[in-house]
């Protein structure tokens, strides 16, 4: 005789409703459509935002990724 389950897996779809409003881009100054919590219009615009604030932080990660890739290159090389 098998277990009979105690939970019922179900799924659902939720259809929710967002009011928007015409907002601007702190970026690129562009107007957009928008939830109230949105600052950006893309993601790009946010990216860029987040790249403006901390320069240095990005670059000295880029420049590690670049050694380690060209130290990696090099020892394939050498085999």
């Amino acid at each position: 005789m098998e277990k009979s389950q105690t939970v019922k897996i179900v799924k659902v779809a939720i259809e929710r409703s967002i009011k928007l409003t015409e907002k601007v881009c702190l970026q690129c100054k562009k107007k957009f459509m928008g939830m109230q919590i949105q600052k950006f219009c893309s993601k790009r615009c946010s990216n860029l935002a987040a790249y403006q604030r901390n320069p240095e932080t990005y670059r000295e990660n880029r420049m590690k990724s670049y050694h380690k890739l060209k130290a990696e290159k090099k020892t394939v090389g050498k085999k």
